[in-house]
């Protein structure tokens, strides 16, 4: 034991923190001149500036002091009011249930975790599924049962027999976790009738669903109806607690969410969230309430949807062209994100590698799943690229992966 150690005593949670792979990636990928297939961020060029600059312009007196001021912990109330009008839009029903705006969408799983996870408690999530979101659960030392994924959703049958398992055990888990809509890292959407399914087992066996839907008005095949969230499916108040974002219709700088569910729950997550950051930030509240009160985020999502789902075609068809035989993907209907498997044999570390060296960068699969499950994959992001860059280095990347597998 050091110095450090010995007077600096960590705890067993501190212990148990890893670095998000992908940050660390990111470092290496960040230099002048690559090609970024990494991050999940929005396309950085089309930002709604001209309407947040319009927005403040127009504060009077008593917004400014809103804005500069310290906030209610469950959030600034004309934006949950705006808030609670886009949940029932799209099919929630509010009764009883209740919002409280967070530091963007992770905050609201690590409330969740924080108010819901003892150590050594099982959560079901998805394989694969978001880093984020593992780090929060790993956090309170979380034990994970995976479900695969399967083209359309999470495999019930899998789901299903985790449950019964668990049952038997005397050990059921806390929740399950799924991303439904272009899921992060697949781009998998689950199907309106796994959607049901899983609920109804859900309800059986007594387990409530944290839903993550951070890209679902990101569509571009289809209509909003086919991205309906659980929540809006009935039954499901009681057993579903929606997260959302706005990260993907705004900014990710602002840093807001928001987490809708039962209001007893979510007056746990505000005692939670009072011992972390007090509340969201005024500033970027009153923002996203003017910006929904105005309607600018229709328009800006309309246009969205056009820019990724020209961005995701290209990826597509530069895939089909550069690609050799052994490599197949998801062919996401929306969002950001394109899953990668590889050839037998091929490790995606050795590939990134590869590719940096020919200055493309992109996420091995391993953070994603379940230890020594994940090196066979590879998310591509296609969201912050240009057309020019994704077609150029997939073409890189695809010799990349001629001279790995060589």
């Amino acid at each position: 034991m050091n110095t450090m150690e010995k007077i600096f005593r960590l705890s067993d949670n501190a212990l148990g923190m890893q670095a998000s792979e992908i940050r660390e990636l990111m470092k290496l990928s960040s230099k002048p001149g690559i090609i970024a297939f990494g991050g999940g961020s929005p396309d950085g060029l089309r930002f709604p500036f001209a309407e947040v600059a319009e927005i403040e312009k127009e504060w009077n007196d008593a917004k400014k002091r809103a804005a500069f001021q310290y906030g209610a912990t469950n959030g600034y109330p004309p934006l949950l009011d705006h808030l609670k009008k886009r949940m029932i839009s799209n099919g929630i029903d509010m009764n009883d249930q209740s919002i409280i705006t967070t530091t963007g969408a992770q905050q609201g799983i690590y409330l969740m975790a924080k108010a819901m996870i003892n150590p050594g408690d099982t959560i079901i999530v998805e394989s694969p599924t978001f880093i984020g979101a593992l780090a929060s659960f790993k956090s309170l030392r979380a034990v994970f049962e995976w479900a695969p994924l399967e083209p359309d959703g999470i495999s019930i049958d899998a789901t299903k027999a985790i449950l019964q398992r668990l049952k038997k055990e005397g050990r059921l888990p806390k929740f399950i976790y799924t991303i439904p809509n272009f899921q992060n890292p697949s781009g998998i959407t689950m199907s309106q009738l796994k959607r049901k399914t899983l609920l109804d087992l859900a309800i059986e066996y007594g387990v409530p669903i944290l839903e993550d839907d951070p890209y679902g008005e990101l569509y571009f095949e289809g209509t909003a109806t086919d991205y309906k969230p659980i929540k809006s499916l009935p039954g499901a108040n009681n057993f579903v607690v929606y997260l959302n974002t706005f990260s993907k219709i705004l900014s990710p700088g602002m840093r807001l969410g928001w987490t809708t569910g039962p209001s007893t729950l979510i007056g746990q997550l505000e005692i939670a969230k009072q011992s972390i950051d007090a509340c969201t930030s005024s500033f970027t509240q009153v923002i996203a309430s003017d910006y929904l009160e105005k309607g600018y985020v229709n328009g800006y999502v309309d246009k969205m949807r056009e820019v990724y789902r020209s961005k995701c075609a290209m990826m597509m068809l530069s895939l089909e062209k550069f690609m050799p035989k052994g490599v197949s993907w998801s062919k996401p209907t929306g969002g950001f994100f394109v899953w990668l498997t590889l050839p037998t044999g091929v490790s995606s570390r050795a590939l990134f590698n590869a590719a940096l060296s020919r200055n493309v960068a992109f996420v091995t699969g391993t953070p994603f799943t379940e230890e020594g499950k994940g090196d066979g994959y590879a998310r591509l992001a296609f969201s912050n690229c240009s057309l020019e860059d994704i077609e150029k280095g997939v073409k890189l990347l695809s010799e990349a992966l001629k001279e790995v597998a060589a």
